[in-house]
């Protein structure tokens, strides 16, 4: 009997244990403006909120960076704002991400912070007391600085969308010369600038009359230029020719693979053909003493890439690879795989970055 009372009084005393939140606020009555914000001819008016905040000094930073990224979303021809709350109700994993990212921040961060609303809720936890706070704040911002603002955008998107178009056609024009290299990297930077702007920006131009149709073909003429640029004819002996290629393969370009020919004759029949590159391989094995019942080998290359046109050397990667295998030739090749390799990815990420310097 006296352990079921016992039982009884713990069971009561784990049910009233645990007090009710206690929540206060700011006023009375939450201010019309969270439902509906404020209409006046002379301003506008922007609301932002941040729960869970974990002081009030904090929540109010959120709300009105939340604010702020309402106001840029609606002025913003040109403007970047981001906005992300992590609500959690887990004490100290109450976090926010609030970023406003805007070519108009300064007028924004001047705007005018109207009203704060705010409700705390207060917790009982051991001996003392966790406040968490729901805050709403509303931010006013003069009408006529908006409108210039979004004049000012506009007229900078114009600008960036004529930009673009002057880039894409300086793009054809190296294209027409010869100058792959030189026309890929105008028709990204013309896509780019394009990416930038309102699809229907207008670029002042009749037949590419929008950013959008500008970007298209700025991105195909992009895509057709790189797939010219990157074409090369390899110069090397076939035991190593083969891993060169593959490497460069992977990086999208096309080689075509001549071991009996002269680096001069592959320069002259490149230029004749368009192709931007010549690689030239020079490869030499040395034969290793044995590992266990198998031999080794050592291959060294130097890889050169010439400008066709030029017959300049551009870029230019030094491999030293090692490999066994049963026999010498077998182990010659091994090792002129690794190396070649190694050297046609080296050779490859250098071309590209050629692209984008546009040499």
């Amino acid at each position: 009997m006296r352990s079921r009372l016992l039982a009884l009084t713990a069971l009561a005393l784990a049910c009233g244990g645990e007090k009710p939140a206690v929540k206060t606020s700011s006023s009375p009555r939450p201010p019309a403006w969270l439902a509906k914000a404020p209409s006046s001819p002379e301003a506008l008016y922007f609301s932002g909120a941040k729960e869970g905040a974990p002081s009030l000094e904090e929540g109010k930073a959120s709300a009105v960076e939340s604010a702020r990224s309402q106001a840029a979303q609606y002025i913003g021809v040109e403007i970047s704002a981001e906005h992300h709350d992590v609500m959690s109700t887990e004490e100290a994993e109450n976090k926010a991400k609030d970023t406003v990212k805007s070519r108009a921040n300064a007028m924004l961060r001047s705007a005018e912070l109207a009203d704060v609303y705010y409700e705390r809720i207060s917790r009982e936890v051991g001996a003392g007391t966790i406040d968490r706070y729901d805050v709403w704040v509303l931010l006013k911002l003069p009408r006529t600085e908006v409108e210039k603002e979004r004049q000012r955008q506009t007229q900078e998107a114009q600008q960036t969308a004529a930009a673009a178009l002057t880039r894409y056609l300086e793009g054809r024009d190296q294209e027409k010369q010869g100058n792959l290299i030189a026309a890929l990297a105008r028709y990204r930077d013309a896509a780019g600038k394009a990416k930038e702007v309102a699809g229907n920006t207008p670029t002042g131009d009749r037949e590419i009359a929008t950013a959008t149709a500008l970007l298209r073909k700025a991105q195909d003429a992009a895509s057709a230029a790189q797939a010219k640029a990157r074409r090369a004819i390899v110069v090397a002996p076939d035991w190593v020719a083969g891993a060169v290629t593959q490497a460069l393969s992977r990086k999208g370009f096309n080689a075509q693979t001549q071991s009996d020919t002269s680096e001069d004759t592959a320069l002259a029949q490149a230029k004749a053909q368009g192709t931007p590159w010549v690689i030239v391989v020079r490869a030499t094995t040395t034969q290793g003493g044995r590992v266990f019942a198998q031999v080794a080998a050592t291959a060294a290359l130097d890889v050169r890439a010439l400008d066709a046109r030029s017959g300049l050397v551009v870029a230019s990667a030094q491999k030293q690879a090692k490999g066994v295998g049963r026999t010498p030739e077998a182990a010659q090749q091994a090792a002129a795989s690794e190396a070649g390799l190694d050297a046609g990815n080296d050779l490859a990420a250098l071309l590209v970055a050629k692209e984008n310097e546009g040499l």
